[in-house]
């Protein structure tokens, strides 16, 4: 079952190119200095919301400074809001979208486009449902006029991809080798550390409560940046170290047209421990970073006592199971793709023959 979390934490990955080609409190986010400099943790303190955060961390050199603005695919709305507020601040925004300027380039039409990255976004569609999140896709000002694309078109990946003899099933070995491997943080180890995780996933879906599968999987995903720079290796991969690649590019070129300026780099977490690599090996230096919550979770204690978590009148699992399938008519078919393109990927990992 290690390769489960491995095969989400690529899958999360992937996902941050699926979600670009679709059809707190509210307000600017408040600075706090960020005691460790990392670009997505999880925080949790008895009594309060638990909080899944995401960093921007400022660089410096000359009249150019430049903000890493990690992010999530998946968030609360309000987060979304103000990531909108913040970005307003800044001459140029470079952002991630594989496939053109815009969301509306689909994954599903683009002939160049990876035929995985359709189940990815279908997955993301049932992740959505089931966590009560909002899309990055849906909520972001894409039009605002300070943004300039800082991305791949889709031909442009498939050809990188063949060009360093990669594919989703080369890196699908090197997860499946990570999780082997073991001794990566916050992913379970041993198979019984597994089953428990599992088992309370399920138990969280099949209760509807939302709130207890978000603090059951946060932890999770508040590691997926670790994993992720251990999966890039000493090679890079096209998901990451080439798109970022192409930001640099970008951004030398929009400092140099301008003169300097206040940039912002708007990519997903894990692209970010190799962003600020090269920044550094640019002569930037490093500056404060602050923290937006992405999901935040009621206490669970608390959450129970007044009614809004699973305790107190929760919904049986027929009835969750019932909202799904209404939400989702294509969970079924969604759930069928991902084994088999799980199983696909499995298949050309270890050299059998694909059916």
């Amino acid at each position: 079952m290690k390769s489960l979390f491995s095969s989400l934490a690529l899958l999360s990955l992937a996902g941050g190119v699926a979600a670009q080609n679709t059809g707190s409190a509210a307000g600017p986010p408040v600075p706090a200095i960020a005691d460790e400099v990392d670009y997505i943790r999880y925080e949790e303190e008895a009594g309060l919301p638990s909080r899944l955060q995401t960093a921007v961390v400022r660089f410096e050199k000359g009249r150019s400074v430049v903000d890493l603005v990690g992010v999530v695919h998946l968030g609360d709305a309000a987060y979304y809001e103000n990531l909108n507020e913040l970005l307003k601040g800044y001459d140029a925004v470079l952002y991630e979208m594989v496939g053109g300027t815009s969301p509306g380039t689909s994954a599903a039409t683009d002939p160049a486009a990876a035929p995985e990255m359709v189940s990815v976004r279908r997955l993301q569609e049932l992740a959505r449902s089931f966590l009560g999140l909002e899309f990055q896709i849906d909520r972001i000002d894409y039009s605002a006029r300070n943004f300039v694309h800082a991305d791949v078109a889709w031909g442009e990946f498939a050809a990188l991809m063949q060009a360093r003899n990669q594919n989703f099933a080369t890196l699908f070995t090197r997860a499946l080798s990570l999780a082997e491997e073991g001794g990566v943080a916050g992913f379970p180890n041993d198979e019984e550390a597994i089953a428990a995780m599992m088992q309370r996933i399920f138990a969280a879906v099949m209760s509807g409560d939302s709130n207890e599968l978000k603090r059951s999987i946060a932890p999770f995903i508040s590691e997926s940046e670790e994993f992720i720079t251990r999966l890039e290796g000493d090679d890079g991969t096209v998901l990451v170290s080439e798109r970022n690649r192409v930001v640099m590019e970008v951004l030398a070129e929009e400092s140099t047209v301008r003169g300097g300026g206040k940039f912002a780099v708007f990519y997903g977490a894990g692209h970010m421990p190799d962003l600020e690599r090269r920044l550094l090996a640019a002569g930037f230096t490093k500056g404060e970073s602050i923290w937006l919550d992405a999901w935040s979770i009621p206490d669970a204690e608390i959450a129970g006592a007044d009614g809004s978590g699973a305790a107190g009148g929760a919904p049986s699992s027929a009835d969750v199971l019932g909202k799904l399938l209404e939400d989702n008519p294509g969970i079924m078919t969604t759930i069928q793709q991902l084994g088999s393109l799980l199983e696909a990927l499995r298949a050309a990992a270890e050299g059998q023959p694909v059916e």
